[in-house]
């Protein structure tokens, strides 16, 4: 019998963790544009459109005020120069009636109730490579 064979697919998540545990342990964040286009080239094909669709993107700071008048810096995926986190779009997606049609559409044999669970489980995973910064406390 052979035994299995298994790639790891974790590069640009791994780098992802990086910079959040730099966050959390130096107070900064060693950012390398090239590194993190790197890291998601290389578990992805480096088709034209893999290769546009990374450099539209970066892995930064997005500042958000909070009805407490608190403030808070979420670094995250995020949109090159815009303050738009991947989280944000995830969240979006997850509410739209439309998204859950077109899902159901193309994966007849999931419920409703497990396309939601699937949608929520992608935000909470968006969810989980970003790094809160609480301002306003100091």
């Amino acid at each position: 019998m052979v035994g299995k064979v298994f790639q790891n697919n974790s590069d640009f998540l791994d780098k992802i963790k990086e910079y959040t545990k730099e966050l959390v342990e130096k107070n900064e964040i060693g950012y390398s544009q090239q590194d993190f286009e790197k890291s998601f080239l290389m578990q992805s094909s480096h088709t034209p459109f893999n290769i546009d669709a990374v450099q539209k993107f970066e892995y930064g700071r997005v500042e958000r005020e909070y009805i407490t008048d608190e403030y808070k810096g979420i670094y995250g995926l995020k949109v090159k120069n815009q303050e738009v986190l991947l989280t944000d779009i995830m969240y979006f997606l997850e509410g739209e009636k439309n998204v859950i049609n077109v899902i159901e559409s193309e994966f007849p044999e999931l419920s409703i109730s497990e396309i939601k669970a699937a949608l929520r489980v992608m935000v909470i995973f968006m969810r989980s490579i970003e790094c809160d910064e609480i301002l306003g406390n100091e």
